[in-house]
């Protein structure tokens, strides 16, 4: 299966934002509905004042997720930021009448998360971590119940767990879809390589999950 995407998007800098460049990312979105499976993404961007150009590449599986496990809980991946803007400050749009915050799932009350690649961060940052639930077993009262708790570790030492949060509130227009959202202040972490990993337990159907990702806390003052 192959797709293509193509957009222009126009930029209009005021001087103050011209100046916030340099400590912030421009963020584009785009979106394919494709099945279950292995795939390679690669994108290309031009810049047309002066002609210089950019790739990058990387492979990726979307597992198939509709086969029932007795035991599991079904998952996306864990997306990580250190920012979350409004939509009206977005630098530049492909499309003036675009739908595609409507069904971005990184956008919640006018506000977007913007997720790292490099999955750098510093320590007067906050990190926001955000993963979804489908499926979770409704209860008698017909609604889910997911406990879920987001730990830190260092080698093999424990160094930050939250306490427990309880889901049971479907997002809107996307079916039996829980959201998981966890915000850390990165201060209170000695700089360092993280692993973090969101535990889910659907106490409705006595199932477990997790996801795990590594990230990397440097100090307040700069990124080598």
């Amino acid at each position: 299966m192959k797709g293509q995407v193509a957009d222009t998007i126009r930029i209009q800098l005021a001087q103050q934002s011209l100046a916030e460049l340099n400590s912030r990312t421009i963020a584009y979105d785009t979106g394919f509905t494709v099945p279950p499976g292995s795939y390679k993404l690669k994108f290309l961007t031009r810049e047309n004042e002066t002609g210089k150009m950019g790739t990058w590449e990387t492979s990726f599986v979307i597992p198939d997720l509709a086969p029932d496990r007795p035991d599991t809980v079904k998952t996306s991946t864990i997306v990580l930021s250190s920012q979350r803007q409004p939509l009206k400050a977005a630098v530049g749009k492909a499309e003036a009448h675009s739908k595609t915050a409507e069904s971005n799932p990184l956008v919640s009350e006018g506000l977007q998360l913007v997720p790292s690649i490099t999955r750098v961060f510093r320590k007067d940052q906050n990190l926001y971590l955000y993963m979804e639930v489908y499926d979770p077993t409704l209860g008698a009262n017909q609604k889910p119940s997911v406990a879920a708790t987001l730990t830190f570790y260092r080698g093999g030492n424990k160094m930050f767990e939250s306490d427990t949060v309880r889901l049971d509130s479907f997002l809107p227009l996307r079916g039996q879809t829980l959201p998981v959202q966890f915000q850390v202040p990165l201060a209170k972490l000695p700089t360092g390589l993280y692993t973090c990993q969101i535990n889910l337990v659907d106490e409705n159907g006595h199932k477990f999950g997790f996801q795990r990702a590594d990230i990397k806390v440097y100090p307040a003052a700069a990124i080598p």
